[in-house]
């Protein structure tokens, strides 16, 4: 598979989802206030970006949890900003017992995860 190849001097190659993310909105906002130029060349859904990646094309501020296996953590490596942890907030107007049970394990799962994760989202490439 083809490597991400960032040359000094050209802007930081992302891909991302759509800009109301708010994991790209995070991401670009440090970017700018590290004066890294950076330049979007791919966005789409989550599988998009992956393909992204892992074709080499560029770089993404990625949750931990659905990094592949050939993404690599880049963010030492090119001097990036770290990018702190998001909250997650579950909403429904929903109050059946089923829903509730099906909450409480979607939350359940997430702080575990969590709990277990001494990593934050990062910026891995292919």
């Amino acid at each position: 598979m083809p490597a991400f190849e960032h040359h000094a001097g050209e802007p930081l190659r992302i891909a991302s989802h759509p800009s109301v993310c708010t994991v790209r909105e995070v991401a670009v906002h440090l970017l700018d206030g590290a004066g890294t130029p950076w330049v979007k060349v791919f966005a789409g859904g989550t599988t998009a970006v992956i393909a992204a990646l892992s074709a080499g094309l560029a770089v993404a501020a990625f949750p931990c949890r659905l990094v592949t296996a050939d993404m690599v953590e880049v963010s030492e490596a090119l001097n990036l900003p770290p990018i702190p942890s998001q909250s997650i907030v579950l909403h429904s107007s929903l109050t059946d017992a089923m829903t509730r049970e099906t909450l409480r394990a979607i939350t359940a799962v997430f702080s575990e995860h969590r709990r277990n994760s001494n990593r934050q989202i990062s910026l891995p490439a292919a």
